[in-house]
């Protein structure tokens, strides 16, 4: 453990320390990434994760279905597997959606600012997925199915970028190559880029 995430740490107990009376004993850290420090909060079969997001400037709480008392790896694709992680965020919109106006408002990264952010996740968590800290995975699978929602709108894809001058048999092996390494409801675009000055034919 770093002295950022012993920081964090500091800061979140306040709010989520009353997670350990519910279950959630251990308590796992990390700050390996300069873009996030993490608290989470782990029961036998589930995890509640307090992350200060650098990234994204602000705080995050996600919720977690654990495997064999583990932690599963966070999907990087949505696909028919079941979905094991829900950002409390989503939780809110499909339970609370009246609560997203202050949901949006949780930003920034002062301690100040953090403080306010972590009272009111703490609050949130207790009052929209109650059920979750006593067991209950109905929140996750309900996420799912909004997460799933938006998939279906917005289909993932992975692109691909080439240059111009490389011929079709190269643009054929690299999508064959993408494919073999994501899910098939995934698909895959190639995108052509000019290498070097334009022609001045070309330029306006």
């Amino acid at each position: 453990m770093g002295k950022e995430a012993a920081k964090w740490l500091r800061q979140v107990v306040p709010h989520f320390g009353f997670l350990s009376g519910l279950g959630f004993t251990a308590i796992d850290l990390d700050d390996s990434s300069f873009w996030s420090t993490w608290v989470q909060y782990r029961s036998d079969n589930s995890a509640v994760r307090i992350e200060l997001s650098r990234e994204f400037v602000r705080s995050e709480v996600y919720l977690i279905r654990l495997m064999n008392g583990e932690v599963p790896a966070y999907p990087i694709w949505i696909t028919d597997e079941r979905i094991d992680w829900a950002l409390l965020d989503n939780v809110v919109e499909v339970r609370q959606p009246s609560l997203m106006t202050d949901v949006r408002k949780q930003r920034g990264l002062t301690s100040d600012e953090l403080d306010g952010q972590l009272q009111f996740w703490a609050h949130t968590l207790r009052d929209v997925a109650g059920d979750f800290v006593a067991g209950d995975f109905a929140p996750l699978d309900e996420a799912a199915t909004l997460i799933r929602s938006r998939v279906a709108e917005h289909p993932q894809r992975v692109q691909v970028w080439l240059p111009e001058e490389a011929p079709q048999s190269a643009e054929d092996q690299e999508i064959s190559a993408v494919r073999a390494q994501v899910p098939p409801n995934v698909g895959v675009i190639v995108r052509r880029y000019r290498r070097g000055p334009r022609p001045k034919s070309d330029r306006r």
